[in-house]
């Protein structure tokens, strides 16, 4: 079998049993990989109405048929689990080299269930799954955690994703680290694995990936490269990294400062990505087999957080704990992400949460009464830094907060529902919906919750490519305030990046040319020996979007729930070049499901899609 191992683990922690079970070629042929054989193994494995934090919700690593070859960009990994934060369906994505290693240890995905009788950690290495103590590992960080295992091996290689104390304390917020500063965000899948005993599990292997076409593979990836290295963005990530996003964001007026209360922030030339690189950046790097080492590394030289160091910031880190909370202070957002990396914790549910209780704290929702003395005041970088820390223990207000903004909006009342920035039960990341349409229909409906990389519509920042056009997506929805077409063009949009997901390629080099099944088909065709076709690729990423979407149904969604917080939809933009937007969210949601073949009134998709996917609800 070229481009898959064959194997999928299954581990119950419970019965202290591993078995492996062959990949079918069903579930080859259906999902591709990654994501796509996520989604519908845990549909299959966790029954509806499942604790998410019970013994019988399931815990999915899944790897993709590029996974430890040439690919460029092609060693990302999805865990996934049902959601202890929202009910629902929820993955995270992670880098660095741990999905490579889990190919070459023999395994396409791990399906582990149960509960261990104490803290314990897998080792996964050339076709063995071992379930061993975590005696001295509980407690540590991710980054301890880590070391510690790789001393225990004497294996400085030896590839770790890790829970820290919040997946241990099972904070909602809590999410899954690979090699000390790959997190595999959102919706608490740390959580689940720390609900499970589980700390750790670490990946080594030598067996190596067989391809079907090895000069097709790499008469491929010359060409993506090159293709890739012909887009403007290539070289500001390359120097600077996802950071420089923010910039675009701050241009448009969508930087959702003060919690959203403004689209700008006086104080953003402090944070721009230009200072980050300037001033504390020490070299990059890259993922396995990339291209783009965007990637960057930052010490802090000196002051007060001197002689600290972090990686691999992000857009989002810069949002959240930048414009979000109104802090200017760039070595503070360095500290917050590594306090984030080590605790485990999700940094864009942690900041948009910390960003809710200062507005409350402002309004005086809340005072230092309910806070312990800890003053919520704008741009606070000690209460930030120290917020986090109780979020990671569940220590005194932490506890409220530990739980995302919808929860406690709903435990602390008083009309802060309004502004408590989420979807579903997961908070919005990045830009703020109402400077783009598009980007606000796609948190609005991806299944996970509030999410800017299930669509991730760029062809809003003004492009539109020939093949998006070929399938009837006009070029007018590249002006970022328009509606029309953007339903159809977020559907497709979410079925193409299924496509790059169940591949495990990387949305930063996927995001425009490398995105589109056109391109990418061939280099597939090369590692498997198949004769896969882009549009039977986009069916495979529809009908992958499809069983999100029955998944949670199936949890009792309703179309109710794809919608966006109250404040992106009623309170204009008070300033900057997006002043007077509102999210138009009717239209958009009604061209999104007539082009999903999805029944307006129920949620379902109608029995014609259904049978079209070949998709049964269960």
């Amino acid at each position: 079998m070229y481009g898959y191992t064959g194997r999928i683990g299954f581990v119950d922690l419970t019965k202290k049993r591993v078995t492996i079970e062959t990949l079918t070629e069903e579930l080859i042929k259906d999902y591709l990989g990654g994501i796509g054989f996520l989604t519908k193994l845990l549909y299959d494995t966790v029954p509806s109405g499942t604790d998410p934090l019970g013994p019988e919700n399931a815990l999915i690593f899944a790897v993709g048929p590029v996974n430890g070859t040439l690919t460029p960009s092609s060693n990302r990994w999805n865990v996934g689990a049902k959601s202890p934060a929202t009910g629902l369906i929820v993955s995270g994505n992670g880098g660095g080299i741990w999905g490579a290693e889990l190919k070459w240890a023999g395994f396409d995905a791990l399906v582990i269930t149960g509960r261990a009788d104490q803290p314990s950690y897998l080792l996964v290495e050339d076709g063995r799954i071992e379930i061993l103590s975590a005696e001295g590992l509980w407690g540590k960080d991710t980054w301890e955690t880590e070391a510690l295992l790789q001393g225990r091996y004497d294996d400085p290689n030896l590839r770790v994703a890790a829970i820290g104390q919040a997946g241990e304390k099972m904070v909602p917020l809590a999410c899954v680290i690979g090699e000390k500063v790959h997190a595999a965000g959102r919706g608490g899948t740390g959580a689940v694995m720390g609900s499970k005993n589980l700390k750790a599990v670490a990946v080594r292997g030598t067996q190596g990936v067989k391809v079907g076409d090895p000069e097709g593979l790499l008469r491929e990836t010359r060409r993506l490269i090159e293709l890739l290295m012909s887009e403007d963005h290539y070289w500001r990530y390359r120097d600077i990294g996802s950071v420089k996003g923010t910039t675009l964001y701050a241009k448009v007026g969508g930087v959702t400062a003060y919690n959203g209360q403004s689209g700008i922030f006086e104080g953003f030339d402090k944070i721009e990505g230009d200072v980050f690189r300037n001033r504390y950046n020490i070299g990059r790097r890259a993922c396995g087999a990339c291209p783009l080492p965007c990637w960057q590394k930052y010490h802090i030289r000196s002051g007060r957080f001197g002689g600290y160091w972090t990686e691999a910031i992000e857009n989002s880190t810069v949002q959240c704990f930048g414009t979000k909370i109104a802090n200017s202070d760039p070595e503070a957002i360095l500290v917050a992400h590594t306090l984030c990396d080590r605790y485990g914790l999700d940094e864009i549910s942690v900041g948009v949460t910390i960003a809710f209780a200062m507005e409350c704290f402002q309004k005086r929702i809340i005072t230092t009464r309910e806070t312990g003395g800890i003053e919520l005041t704008w741009g606070n970088v000690d209460t930030l830094l120290r917020l986090i820390e109780m979020i990671a223990y569940r220590q005194g207000f932490g506890e409220i907060l530990s739980q995302g903004c919808k929860k406690a909006a709903e435990r602390l009342g008083h009309g802060s529902e309004k502004f408590a920035l989420h979807v579903k039960g997961l908070e919005i990341s990045t830009v703020d919906p109402r400077a783009y349409q598009g980007w606000a229909l796609g948190y609005a409906v991806a299944a996970r919750g509030a999410d800017h990389m299930r669509a991730y519509p760029s062809w809003e920042f003004g492009h539109v490519p020939e093949e998006l056009r070929a399938v009837g997506i006009p070029e007018t929805v590249a002006d970022r305030f328009t509606v029309e077409g953007k339903g159809k063009a977020v559907a497709y949009s979410e079925d193409i990046r299924s496509v790059t997901d169940s591949l495990e390629m990387c949305k930063t080099v996927a995001r425009h040319q490398l995105g589109l099944p056109e391109n990418v088909v061939n280099i597939l065709n090369a590692v498997t020996g198949r004769n896969w076709a882009a549009p039977e690729l986009v069916k495979i990423g529809e009908r992958k979007v499809n069983l999100e979407r029955l998944f949670n149904l199936r949890e009792g969604l309703t179309p109710e729930d794809d919608t966006l917080p109250w404040r992106v939809l009623n309170e204009p933009l008070p300033d900057g070049p997006s002043k007077g937007s509102v999210v138009k969210l009717q239209p958009l949601l009604q061209e999104y499901y007539e082009a999903r073949g999805w029944d307006m009134r129920t949620g379902w998709p109608k029995e014609t899609k259904l049978k079209e996917l070949g998709l049964k609800p269960s």
